[in-house]
């Protein structure tokens, strides 16, 4: 079923606060930072200038940006305190507006656009289901905006922030969210529901256009859910959850942080990755619920009538929240699996069963990287140089951060980094042509219990890191850890959403409450 907003009134509603309608962007009206700074060549419908207008940078899922980013940097100004994030902001094509999905927060709104000069609200949506903090708010060349939301996916007009069309996607699962979304090749959307659906959209009206149900074609099924002992936890540290979901909300909260710490117990706990070989990878359940899998589907047909269909499965231990990423030529893919290990893929070998495994649906692994000890509980990095970057965390961590060099059938371990006993990387690494930033945080431990360390102290940093040799070039502190991206937009500043996990978690009934928002970082003169 399809919705549309049917007046201007309706639309001021929706949005939560009435904005004029905006110019249509002109890039070429004025020399943009990343005209100078970056090679940029995205593929149509996003940006053409886009540094970040999709959860991991764009359909790749890659986190690399081809720029020469700010090497130090100083904090401008912090909004939207209440409200923390769990996905990266966005940025419209001039890089003037900047969009971001939250916890609700002192208003009941979860979905904003924000001024990136002055950090003023543009609009906000205070309508949306909770679900919707799972999503970014993707950007296409025209600067139209789309996202998931529950169990829909949404354009929206970027000028208030109203729909422009709803569709619903039918999802079985009582567990799990939707991650958002991507465009592929041909332009359409393409998302999966938390049953294992993966349905592909078409981004003018929302008309759905094919589905496959992984699940059903595959037999898998879900991971066992991550359970969190709330029931062993001190009331304090369950208020300052509260703090930032409220009541309404705390549930689904608890659930999604079994998702990002193990699995929620539906069956895909991560965005799907496509490429331009007409592909769309995911990963999720498996045979059992010890067992999880990559799943390839090809997308199939025209591009005005597409299709789905089922091409192979490589096994993973189950429980990963690592979104698969491919290179731009959609030849490598490589991801994280429920035990931390990485595992690169031979796309053309697994799709002409050239690979290791002999049959003809199942695919082997090019290599896998069993790094000493820690969990991987974010998405790695993928260069254009086809360097792969990735951080552990937990007790059991060795080194915070590796960098390894994809050498077709094995690896080089290019470096590794350990930045202290108590330190540990809380976002997913966003990788520039010679730096990386991110947020290191000292996480001194009291206790330990399954898959939570409960800190009895924290500090954080928003760090710029030499991508050549992994020392920290650069440190500025930040009040609360992340688990999102340090993101750079196109105007060369840098953006950080907070959801502070290891704030909520400390062991000190006195300790401060977590500080949600937005901050923007400029470059240091």
């Amino acid at each position: 079923m399809r919705l549309a907003a049917s007046s201007s009134v309706l639309a001021a509603a929706l949005a939560g606060c009435a904005a004029e309608s905006q110019p249509q962007i002109d890039l070429e009206a004025e020399r943009l930072w990343a005209h100078e700074h970056c090679t940029l060549a995205n593929p149509a419908p996003y940006p053409p200038t886009g540094t970040y207008m999709s959860n991991h940078v764009g359909r790749e899922n890659s986190n690399a940006i081809p720029c020469a980013g700010p090497r130090a940097f100083d904090l401008e100004w912090h909004v939207l305190e209440t409200h923390a994030s769990a996905q990266p902001n966005t940025f419209s094509p001039d890089g003037k507006t900047t969009y971001l999905t939250t916890t609700p927060g002192d208003d009941g709104c979860n979905a904003f656009a924000v001024d990136t000069a002055t950090g003023e609200v543009v609009w906000k949506r205070c309508d949306l289901p909770f679900g919707t903090l799972a999503s970014t708010i993707d950007v296409d060349e025209q600067g139209d905006l789309f996202l998931t939301a529950g169990n829909t996916a949404r354009a929206l007009d970027p000028a208030t922030g109203a729909d422009r069309w709803v569709t619903e996607l039918p999802n079985t699962s009582a567990s799990g969210a939707t991650y958002g979304l991507k465009f592929t090749i041909d332009g359409h959307l393409v998302t999966q529901v938390s049953d294992g659906t993966v349905y592909l959209v078409r981004r003018t009206d929302g008309k759905l256009l094919a589905e496959l149900p992984v699940a059903d074609e595959t037999g898998f099924v879900p991971a066992e859910a991550t359970m969190l002992p709330t029931e062993m936890t001190p009331a304090y540290v369950l208020a300052r959850l509260r703090l930032l979901v409220g009541d309404k909300h705390y549930d689904e909260a608890i659930a999604g942080l079994g998702g990002l710490l193990g699995a929620s117990g539906g069956f895909a706990d991560n965005t799907v990755c496509t490429t331009v070989r007409r592909q769309v990878l995911t990963v999720g359940g498996g045979p059992d619920k010890f067992t999880g899998a990559a799943v390839a589907l090809d997308i199939v047909g025209t591009a005005d009538a597409p299709g789905l269909k089922f091409r192979w499965a490589m096994l993973l231990p189950a429980g990963s929240a690592s979104s698969v990423v491919a290179s731009s030529d959609g030849e490598r893919a490589v991801l994280g699996d429920g035990d931390g290990h990485i595992h690169m893929i031979d796309v053309p070998a697994c799709d002409a069963n050239t690979d290791a495994d002999p049959e003809p649906d199942g695919c082997a692994p090019a290599w896998v990287f069993q790094h000493p000890g820690g969990r991987l509980l974010g998405t790695v990095a993928l260069d254009g140089d086809g360097t792969v970057y990735a951080f552990t965390a937990g007790p059991e961590r060795v080194e915070e951060i590796y960098a390894l060099r994809d050498r077709g059938d094995t690896y080089d371990l290019k470096w590794s980094s350990d930045f202290g006993p108590i330190a540990q990387m809380t976002t997913v690494l966003t990788v520039t042509d010679d730096a990386i930033y991110g947020v290191l945080s000292q996480v001194d431990p009291l206790v330990t219990t399954g898959v939570l360390t409960l800190p009895k102290s924290v500090s954080n940093e928003a760090v710029v890191i030499d991508k050549e040799t992994g020392v920290i070039l650069h440190r500025e502190s930040t009040s609360d850890s992340s688990l999102t991206e340090l993101v750079l937009s196109p105007r060369g500043e840098l953006f950080l959403t907070a959801l502070g996990l290891y704030e909520i978690l400390t062991l000190d009934p006195a300790g401060r409450d977590p500080v949600g928002g937005l901050r923007k970082y400029v470059a240091r003169e």
